[in-house]
Order: C-alpha cells, then sequence, then structure tokens
C-alpha cells in the first residue's frame, strides 16, 4: 500500500515527500561523500530549499550543479526542486568556454560546486569564463559559485531559511540537461515533473524493482543515463542508489560487492572495464540481479552471461524521451533481449517512417520516431525544434530501426551512419551483428569512409578477443564468416585491428565513431 502511494506522486518533490513519509529509514543513497536514509536525504534537501529561497531565489530560477555523483549533487538537485527551482547538472569534464556557455544559455542565478574537482581548480576555470563570483560577493543576477566541500552538511556560505512550500506541478520544468554534441553545442533539452516521473517509473516496471532493491551506477549523472533515468527510477520504487564519482572496474566490484548491489546500470565500457578489472570473478556480485544495458547483442550478452545479471534488460531512449523509450521485460525470453529493445513503454509511442515520413510496416527499416514523453521543445531554440519535429508532436531521433510483428524495437544504428555501398543501403549495424558473432571478434565498428573515384567503401574497426592475434589470418577467417552468413556486399573493403583499451570515445562514454573515421582518414 505505501509503495502504491508513492507511485501516484507525479512530481518528484512529491515523490521524495513520500518517500521520507513511508520508507523514511529506508537507505537512499551510498555514495563517496556520505550515505543517508530516505527521512535524512529529505530533511537536507528541505533545508537546502530553504536556504534557497533565504538567498533570493525565486520558483523558475535556474541553479547549475557541478558536483560528482553523491550525496551533495542529490541534495543540490533535488533541494532546488522542492523550492520551485530549475536544475542544471553541469558536465564536470567541461573547461571555461563550456561553463560559459552553459551558464548564460541556461541563465544560471548560481552554480552549486567544489573549489577542486578531480584535481581540478573549478573556482579558476569560472574565473576564465568571467563568472569569478563566489556566493555573496556578486553586484548582478549571478549571485556566484556556492562551494560546497565534502564533509559539510550544507553549503557553509548558503543562509538559513524558513521551510517552503511551494506548489509544484507535472508541467513545471524541474532540470535542463545539455546532450552531448559531436559537432554542434550542446543542446539544451527541457525535462518537465510529469514525465520525469511517469517514465521512470514504467522503466523500474520493466525492470521489476521493488523496495529495498539497490541500484548500482557511476555514470555521470549530468547525462540523462543519470538524471532521467537511474535517479527517477531509484526515487519512484523506493531503491537505494549506490553512487559510484568515476567508473573504475576493479572499485567498482569492491563496491558491489560489499553493498549488495542489486541493479545494473551500465553501458558497454562500463561492462568492460569490470570484466577487464583484476579482481572479476574473486568478488561475489551475485547480488546483481535487474537492471538495463545496450546496445549491441554481444555487449548484452556479456551483462547477461559473464557478470550474471540473468534479469538484465535491454532497452534505447534518448535524453528527450525523458529517458528509455523501448525497454524488454526483466523475465522476457534471452533472446528478445539480446536482439531487440523491447516495446514502447505505456508513457511513450514507437513508429517507424521512410524518408518522406511515411509509416512503415512490420519488418521494414526507417527512421524511429516517438511522441507521448517526449520534450515539446529544446530550450529557446526554435531552429533545433523546426529539424527535430514532426506535425502532431513526433519526435525525430535520428535513429534508423523496425517494429516486428509483436511491437518489438529493432535498433539498425545513426541515420547519418547509414553506408551506399555499390548503390545499396546498409546500415552498420547489420555488418557489425555478423560479426561479433565471430568467436575470435571482441568488437566490431563499421562505418562508411570515402573511397578512390568518390565511392564510398565499408570500412570496419576490429577488437580481436586475442590481441596478439595474426592480422591477415584474421581478416581472411572474418571475411569468410561475413560471406557465409550475409551478402557478400556485406564484407568491409578495409579493416583496421586496434586494442579495446585504444578505442576513442566519446564524453557519454559510448565508443566514438567520428573519431575513429579520423582512423581511415590518416
Amino acid at each position: 500500500m505505501e509503495h502504491y502511494r508513492l507511485l501516484n506522486q507525479n512530481t518528484l518533490p512529491g515523490v521524495l515527500r513520500a518517500l521520507g513519509a513511508h520508507f523514511g529509514d529506508n537507505e537512499a543513497v551510498v555514495a563517496a561523500d556520505g550515505r543517508a536514509t530516505f527521512a535524512a536525504l529529505l530533511d537536507s534537501c528541505e533545508r537546502m530549499a530553504a536556504g534557497y529561497a533565504a538567498a533570493g531565489l525565486r520558483p523558475g530560477d535556474r541553479v547549475g550543479v557541478l558536483l560528482p555523483n553523491g550525496l551533495r549533487w542529490l541534495t543540490a538537485t533535488l533541494g532546488a526542486q522542492l523550492a520551485g527551482l530549475v536544475a542544471v547538472p553541469i558536465n564536470t569534464w567541461y573547461r571555461s568556454s563550456e561553463y560559459a556557455y552553459v551558464i548564460e544559455r541556461a541563465r544560471l542565478r548560481t552554480v552549486v560546486t567544489d573549489a577542486k574537482l578531480f584535481g581540478r581548480d573549478v573556482l579558476a576555470d569560472l574565473a576564465d569564463a568571467g563568472y569569478g563570483e563566489i556566493f555573496g560577493e556578486s553586484r548582478r543576477d549571478y549571485l556566484g559559485a556556492l562551494t560546497w566541500p565534502p564533509g559539510a552538511g550544507l553549503p557553509p556560505a548558503l543562509p538559513a531559511g524558513a521551510p517552503v512550500e511551494v506548489p509544484i506541478g507535472p508541467d513545471d520544468l524541474a532540470a535542463i540537461l545539455f546532450t552531448s554534441g559531436s559537432t554542434a553545442k550542446p543542446k539544451p533539452v527541457p525535462l518537465r515533473h510529469g514525465p520525469l516521473v511517469a517514465n521512470p517509473r514504467e522503466i523500474g516496471r520493466r525492470q521489476h524493482l521493488r523496495p529495498g532493491d539497490r541500484l548500482w551506477i557511476s555514470a555521470p549523472f549530468f547525462f540523462g543515463l543519470g538524471t532521467a533515468n537511474a535517479l527517477p527510477v531509484a526515487l519512484t520504487h523506493a531503491t537505494t542508489l549506490c553512487l559510484q564519482e568515476r567508473l573504475d572496474g576493479e572499485a567498482a566490484l569492491e563496491f558491489i560487492e560489499r553493498e549488495r548491489c542489486t541493479v545494473y546500470c551500465g553501458l558497454a565500457p562500463t561492462t568492460r572495464a569490470l570484466l577487464s578489472a583484476p579482481s572479476f570473478g574473486k568478488r561475489d556480485i551475485s547480488s546483481l540481479r535487474t537492471g538495463t544495458t545496450g546496445f549491441t547483442a554481444e555487449d548484452k550478452r556479456l551483462v547477461l552471461e559473464e557478470l550474471g545479471v540473468s534479469q538484465i534488460c535491454s532497452m534505447y531512449g534518448l535524453t528527450e524521451a525523458y529517458g528509455h523509450s523501448a525497454v524488454s521485460d526483466a523475465l522476457d525470453p534471452v533472446e528478445v533481449k539480446l536482439h531487440t529493445c523491447g516495446t514502447a513503454l505505456p508513457t511513450q509511442r514507437i513508429r517507424i517512417v521512410s524518408d518522406t515520413g511515411t509509416p512503415c510496416p512490420a519488418g521494414v527499416t526507417g527512421e524511429i520516431e516517438l511522441s507521448g514523453a517526449v520534450i515539446d521543445g529544446y530550450l529557446d531554440a526554435p531552429d533545433l525544434d523546426a529539424e527535430a519535429f514532426r506535425p502532431g508532436g513526433w519526435f525525430r531521433t535520428g535513429d534508423l530501426g523496425s517494429l516486428d510483428e509483436h511491437g518489438r524495437l529493432h535498433f539498425a544504428g545513426r541515420r547519418k551512419e547509414m553506408m551506399k555501398i555499390k548503390g545499396i543501403n546498409i546500415a552498420p549495424a547489420e555488418v557489425e551483428d555478423v560479426l561479433v558473432d565471430h568467436p575470435a571478434v571482441d568488437q566490431a565498428f563499421v562505418m562508411g569512409v570515402p573511397g578512390t573515384g568518390g565511392d564510398e567503401v565499408m570500412a570496419c574497426v576490429l577488437v580481436p578477443r586475442d590481441p596478439g592475434a595474426d592480422r591477415d589470418g584474421l581478416i581472411a577467417d572474418v571475411t569468410a564468416h561475413i560471406r557465409a552468413n550475409a551478402a557478400s556486399y556485406k564484407v568491409p573493403a578495409r579493416f583496421v585491428l586496434m586494442a579495446g583499451p585504444d578505442l576513442p570515445l566519446t564524453d557519454t562514454g559510448k565508443v566514438s565513431k567520428l573519431k575513429l573515421r579520423e582512423v581511415f582518414d590518416a
């Protein structure tokens, strides 16, 4: 009954207060900078909200949160939302020009941070950005940096204030996330309370989460995987957040074993970091039961078979659609998890359309479009909106996929990565799936690159399971494998072998095909 009342809330402050009332003694967070029950977390967040209000911040104002994953990050963010403010998580890997962009683009009133983060002087970087004021010393709308050192209950400069009771509705803004872009400025994605509660609630249901579960994540919370997935999923299911500040396979295994974590939240680089850690196989991580992961069949197989997360869920999603849009069920057959992204959540609608915008029948690949729990526009960016939305509110993801007769989504890759080889359109994922089925191949990344005469040719970066594998012999074996299992035009014309640790990554921890192309350009 208590869990049911919690599920009925439609704002993050409502969920947090319900947790404090009905699950107050349950552990809410375990992190490097502290651990707290839901009652203690609520108390800290309410005092943070009172301090924001006493400092002159008013509902609708925007607060930057520039901290590592942890208790301080949660308190700064949820405290802002209790006060009716909009939380803006800031990438801790940014530098001065990027800080300036976020502060100005989101019109931040303050930034909650630490004087130093991961060995860097944050205050010096903010000063270089033109925002060097300390909280309380500013003479403009930007109030300055509100520093919060580890061990302090709240930021020392935050004034004490009377408790606040701010009416907050499901349509009010809760957060603004800046999505990472490879060739342009990050896009500001505004997220509203209602969908930010409703969609993650359904994500957790697919995972069969229950009060007392313990969700482990090391991905930074300034990305959608944290703010739009892990955090609200945990809150709507009275699940403990087990947070690490950064990915370290060895430390992660020790943490998961010690805290008996039950929910795994990680993508391919996370999985491989755990598997390659020296103590893997010696640590007891059998407590892991469920969670979400993606994207390739091999990536998911590693979580299922090597990490032993037997009820892991496959998924597809993006920040603009409040996290995941399609998720398999924890009890689905293994083949469904390996080769599909599951079905649309009750909060979402998925359709596949052709280049002309015409809906495609089952089994036909086209662009994935979403509606339902989807943003209604980027932050003050009509130019971006014009490219991203079709009439009726359908969001154009730029991804390719198909829906099968059971309504399950099959992901085929990014539209901009689509190759045209000898006049035939080929999705890289089609070839990558064949390649990773070869027993000697650990990972494969396929892309189109310019060939002689202006034609596009298919190129492939292979990561062999044996780092000392003979290059020519492996390529010959792989070529024969493709010819035996797919059309001959799907054989790459060029191969490069790389070691897994040498793969270039994006800011979100995914392998960057943009940077891999530079290998072939060189």
